[in-house]
């Protein structure tokens, strides 16, 4: 309840006022007062002198009266017959306000300290991951003590084997995509455009002011979470069963027997079955990078409408069909092949002589993790990097020629450092995303066995 004039004059009022039958007397009849005590005294009737060194000033007694022309501070009070400087209800009201600002100050502190309270926002991303992982946990249980071939012959194990490592895979490809999303899009356009920049900080800045960042260094985003999951999903549940294949072939027990040359075998006969569901969505995802860049070679009608990646997918099944998505299928398995044994082998390669003596490969921590996946992403995509921007040109251009052809045609025309254009962004983009792939793949895998 706020407080009533008289009740803020009582609380502010430095001297104490005279008491009448109704309460304090009224500003009015204090200066009343004050003229008639001036009038009275002689002394305060005359003029009244201030030296000044050269010269007198003339003060009248009714000026000497007034009060100073500097206001005292707001709810103050002058001693004697002078006039109070704001009227009660003034002073009501800029008590009213100050209580109210101050409200609203603590209201905004409290309020941020909700809005951005970490702890808090820590704790239940933790408690939302904790019974994520106890759901699917039992499900995988439920699946492993599933009597599926009617007895106890060991496929429901491989099989949840194959499903873990296919969450995991999906997880860490989602979450490559958005570590390194703006330097894949710096890539494509180098690699299809050449002529239109003179570098990747050119290229970066370029498509920033022009685009932005949703629209220019993340296009293509969506079908690039799309081919990463399908892509790292199916490549590491394959690389899983390749490698069982492979133990089973060299005549060991156990995947974690394998050499490094066997592992890399692994992954690259993983990539085969990749390779089927990556190639349709990296092309969807290359032609939105470069849309821009590419307004030249599609119909004129056309070029407004195909700025997301269900348009431009009708678009391809309406004039190129089912085989318009396959564009490109051969130098992506050229690229896939070699390029993931250089993937994996350099990633367990590596991986192995980090561990320490007493130490298997998935107890070297997370940091170990990271460096062993960003060394196994350089290998990937220096060895086969030409191979990769042949692959953007035939699907970002729509050509139909061959891949030696159009790798023959790249090296005539722009020479041969021509298929390495594009390189730099490629390396600095895979080391964190392959770093990132892997260890969120293996940590994944490590918590879904732990709430099996």
């Amino acid at each position: 309840m706020s407080p009533t004039p008289a009740e803020i004059v009582v609380a502010t009022s430095a001297p104490l006022r005279e008491h009448n039958d109704n309460g304090y007397k009224s500003a009015k009849a204090e200066a009343a007062a004050a003229a008639a005590a001036a009038a009275a005294a002689p002394s305060t009737a005359s003029a009244l002198t201030k030296g000044s060194g050269t010269g007198e000033v003339s003060l009248s007694a009714a000026e000497a009266a007034q009060p100073s022309s500097l206001p005292p501070d707001i709810g103050s009070t002058r001693v004697g017959s002078e006039v109070l400087i704001m009227t009660p209800e003034q002073i009501a009201e800029a008590y009213e306000n100050s209580v109210r600002e101050e409200e609203r100050k603590r209201a905004k502190v409290e309020e941020s300290k909700v809005r951005f309270n970490l702890p808090g926002i820590r704790k239940k991303a933790v408690a939302f991951r904790d019974g994520l992982l106890l759901i699917v946990g039992k499900f995988l249980t439920f699946i492993l003590h599933l009597d599926m071939h009617g007895g106890n012959t060991g496929n429901n194990i491989n099989f949840v084997e194959g499903l873990i490592d296919f969450i995991a895979g999906s997880l860490g490809g989602a979450a490559q995509v958005y570590v390194s999303q703006p330097l894949d899009t710096v890539k494509v356009k180098l690699q299809t455009f050449p002529e239109t920049y003179k570098g990747m900080f050119d290229c970066f800045i370029s498509t920033y002011r022009r685009d932005g960042v949703m629209r220019g260094l993340y296009a293509g985003s969506v079908p690039a979470v799309f081919a990463n999951v399908a892509e790292n999903s199916v490549l590491f549940a394959a690389y899983g069963g390749c490698q069982k294949f492979v133990t089973y072939v060299v005549g060991k027990e156990l995947a974690s027997e394998l050499t490094t040359t066997q592992n890399a075998c692994a992954g690259s006969l993983a990539a085969c079955f990749s390779t089927l569901t990556l190639c349709p969505t990296e092309l969807i995802k290359c032609k939105l990078q470069a849309l821009r860049e590419m307004k030249h070679f599609v119909e004129p009608t056309q070029t407004a409408d195909l700025r997301t990646p269900w348009t431009l997918t009708r678009y391809i099944w309406r004039t190129e069909g089912i085989r318009g998505f396959y564009r490109g299928l051969g130098s992506t398995f050229i690229r896939e092949m070699p390029g993931y044994f250089f993937f994996f082998g350099s990633y367990e390669g590596t991986r192995e002589l980090l561990r320490g003596k007493d130490q298997t490969k998935d107890e070297i921590g997370p940091f170990k993790t990271m460096v062993a996946g960003a060394v196994g992403g350089v290998c990937l995509w220096t060895s086969t990097f030409p191979a990769d921007v042949i692959k953007s040109r035939i699907q970002v251009k729509n050509l139909n020629e061959g891949m030696f052809s159009v790798g023959a045609e790249i090296v005539r025309r722009e020479g041969v450092l021509a298929l390495y254009r594009g390189l730099l962004p490629s390396v600095l983009r895979t080391i964190p995303a392959t770093a990132t792939l892997f260890v969120v793949y293996e940590y994944t895998k490590k918590a879904l066995h732990g709430a099996m």
